[in-house]
């Protein structure tokens, strides 16, 4: 029975590792003027001190998106890097905050940290990740 199972078990432990499509990547961040897309909603991420200076976007066959970010915190203390200080727009014009992150991230005062963010499924591709700090006013 033991001789049965196993193979069965690792065969299926290999087909479902292969179920995973890899990212590969976009581009890097193009800066759009996110007020340009008609909305009838005015989403914005939450002021704070952090500031997007790259993103890398990525996505997969699946239509999953993500996004490799490097984000500097402009205080001159400790900052927490909150969900909600960061906004994805995606090409049809869409925006939403961002629901989660990997982990809870503090920032030293002025320090730059590297973040890959799991963005979800869309049909459209990214065309920024940004901050309060990011936005054209």
């Amino acid at each position: 029975m033991k001789r049965i199972i196993l193979p069965l078990l690792l065969l299926s432990s290999v087909a479902y590792a292969n179920n995973d499509k890899p990212f590969t990547i976009d581009n890097t961040q193009i800066y759009t003027d996110s007020s340009l897309f008609y909305s009838e909603k005015d989403i914005r991420p939450v002021g704070s001190d952090f500031k997007v200076k790259t993103a890398i976007t990525m996505s997969n066959e699946e239509g999953e998106r993500a996004a490799l970010l490097s984000i500097e915190n402009l205080s001159s203390g400790r900052r927490t890097l909150e969900p909600h200080h960061l906004m994805v727009t995606y090409a049809d014009g869409s925006a939403k905050v961002l629901s989660n992150l990997p982990e809870k991230l503090s920032f030293k005062a002025g320090e730059t940290i590297n973040i890959t963010v799991n963005l979800g499924k869309n049909l459209y591709p990214v065309i920024s990740v940004l901050t309060s700090n990011n936005i054209n006013r």
